[in-house]
């Protein structure tokens, strides 16, 4: 009699466990049950999620237009260098004195544009980096209340086995997350989400410009 009320309690906890089990391995957990951590790859995410890389394509497309122009004024500076040393003009007559005042003011304009191009980049790529983090992040804990999670940690996919770079094998073996059960990774579930909502623009977004149409 105790070995067959045993044997029901073993098989009884199997069929509760049951469909845990499923929805671990379809990596969707089932609405209303209850999970306590959940594990997301970000650096994967950026990755795949075509948004970010529609708005770094679009940011590398300008810095390569704002190149070209810096190259141009570099050439004008170079043909003014050439004529006050070729000898063309001789040096503390007027004409030699208005292409040395012209080289010196297309100088600064060329110095003033470099930087302020540099700044206004980093700060359209920073922008980009922080627009899609939040919204990664707003749809991180839209997935985590429906399917009740506690906490989602960041991790990486990327095994040890992976590379053979020491430095980056002493990184991989020094993550926090060592083992884990396929079903608590909601990477896919997330970027599977956000693309299908994602609809590219027409037209190339502006300058600075994360939205979604």
């Amino acid at each position: 009699m105790k070995r067959f009320t045993l044997l029901t309690l073993c098989l009884g906890m199997m069929l509760s466990l049951s469909p845990r089990v499923t929805s671990a391995a379809e990596g969707q957990p089932a609405a209303g049950q209850k999970k306590s951590v959940g594990l997301i790859d970000m650096a994967y995410l950026f990755k795949e999620y075509k948004k970010f890389a529609d708005l770094r394509d679009q940011l590398r497309n300008d810095i390569k237009g704002s190149d070209e122009k810096a190259k141009q004024m570099g050439e004008q500076l170079q043909a003014l260098q050439k004529t006050l040393k070729d000898g063309t003009y001789k040096e503390g007559t007027p004409e030699y004195q208005k292409i040395e005042a012209q080289l010196i003011a297309q100088s600064t304009q060329f110095e003033a544009f470099r930087k302020t191009q540099q700044r206004e980049y980093l700060r359209r790529e920073s922008k980009i980096y922080k627009d899609i983090y939040m919204e990664v992040v707003e749809a991180v804990g839209q997935y985590a209340s429906y399917y009740q999670y506690d906490v989602i940690i960041r991790f990486s996919r990327d095994g040890v086995g992976e590379t053979d770079n020491a430095q980056e094998l002493i990184q991989n073996m020094n993550r926090q997350v060592v083992w884990h059960n396929q079903g608590i990774d909601i990477t896919e579930a997330v970027l599977k989400y956000l693309n299908s909502k994602y609809t590219p623009t027409a037209t190339a977004p502006g300058a600075g410009d994360t939205t979604t149409k």
